[in-house]
């Protein structure tokens, strides 16, 4: 039995997409969830999955069914530990999965400090195993200083809007989106042309002239989920040393983020793979499913680019970094299709404001 009730967010199936403050404990084979105003509820460990997951797995999601929904329950891993203590079966796979990218990570440092002589023979295409297992486990002050370098060099490039309407809907569709224990920072930086992208470090910068062609506060949703995902996954970071090379991250490890800094301001010209693409629908898929609103969204926002394309005969800039394709939309609308049934949440705002007309 854990004595000391443990912190956490309970998401139930159906219920407010910010969740509920939940305290947990263990009694015998049983999982006590306990939140304000509800009686207790008593899950079995048989009935419970366990998960790794968020930035540097600094989240454990707990889940069990009930029908055809599933209950959810976020617990920082700073807290965890006398849950974990009392079943450490339940976590044990979770635990492989870390200790795995641990081990990886340490071969890559090995293989980090022999960099330079590494390179004298090998292209850098030829290093993407490497590349990948490094960039896993860059810490996230690294990521941190990323962040602040693109947004310091995004107000140099132009102003930034950081009050009214659309300021406002942005901080409130980023909201809705957040998970418990996340730190994304939304800006809206006023351009004239379409686009939207995500730095390491949970920055994501919104342009403007994408919140004015949106035709609803989901398509933005939608467009973040992609973005925060692309974050999530790590794939700005991994375009950042594919396209600066790996003696950057090496001088950022030790603490030089300058060379860092003036690829990372790049970061909104870089483009995806079709399997990074592919990644990042996915996971925003996931994201808006556990935030309540309504997938279509994204798969609306690329067929509204996909008229801007055909209107002005050029493509809008988040076309040309994040490709639409008839395949990809294809893939997103059965992948929409195929999810659990579920009723959206609107997010409650009035997309008719001055300046920014419903289409």
């Amino acid at each position: 039995m854990s004595d000391t009730p443990v912190p956490a967010r309970f998401y139930p199936a159906g219920g407010d997409a910010h969740g509920h403050p939940a305290r947990l404990t263990w009694r015998g084979h049983t999982l006590t969830v306990m939140t304000e105003g509800a009686p207790a509820l008593q899950i079995s460990a048989d009935a419970l999955q366990a998960e790794a997951r968020g930035f540097n797995h600094g989240q454990w999601a707990l889940s069990w069914a009930e029908g055809d929904a599933r209950h959810l329950l976020i617990v920082d891993d700073r807290v965890v530990a006398p849950l974990r203590a009392v079943m450490p079966a339940l976590f044990r796979g979770g635990e492989q999965h870390k200790q795995r990218h641990n081990r990886r990570f340490r071969l890559g440092l090995a293989l980090l400090v022999a960099l330079p002589l590494l390179l004298l023979g090998a292209a850098l295409r030829a290093l993407d195993p490497l590349t990948d297992r490094i960039v896993a486990r860059v810490p996230a002050s690294v990521e941190q200083h990323i962040g602040e370098a693109v947004l310091a060099r995004t107000r140099l490039e132009g102003p930034m809007v950081e009050s009214g309407p659309a300021y406002d809907a942005l901080q409130t569709i980023g909201r809705r989106l957040t998970r418990p224990g996340e730190k994304l920072q939304f800006h809206l930086a006023e351009r004239p042309d379409i686009n939207a992208f995500a730095a390491p470090g949970g920055v994501v910068v919104v342009h403007t002239a994408l919140m004015r062609q949106a035709r609803s506060a989901e398509e933005v949703a939608g467009v973040l989920a992609h973005e925060i995902a692309h974050v999530e996954l790590r794939h700005s970071l991994q375009q950042i040393v594919r396209s600066a090379g790996l003696q950057v991250i090496a001088a950022a490890l030790f603490g030089d983020y300058t060379a860092l800094g003036r690829w990372a301001a790049q970061l909104g010209e870089l483009k995806f793979s079709r399997d990074a693409e592919r990644e990042a629908d996915q996971g925003a898929l996931e994201r808006l499913a556990e935030a309540r609103i309504d997938p279509r969204g994204l798969l609306a926002f690329f067929r509204t680019l996909a008229r801007v394309d055909a209107e002005r005969g050029a493509p809008p800039p988040l076309l040309s970094t994040h490709p639409a394709s008839a395949e990809r939309s294809a893939w997103l609308e059965a992948a929409i299709a195929a999810r659990p049934p579920g009723t959206p949440l609107p997010i409650g705002i009035d997309w008719t404001w001055a300046g920014h007309p419903t289409h």
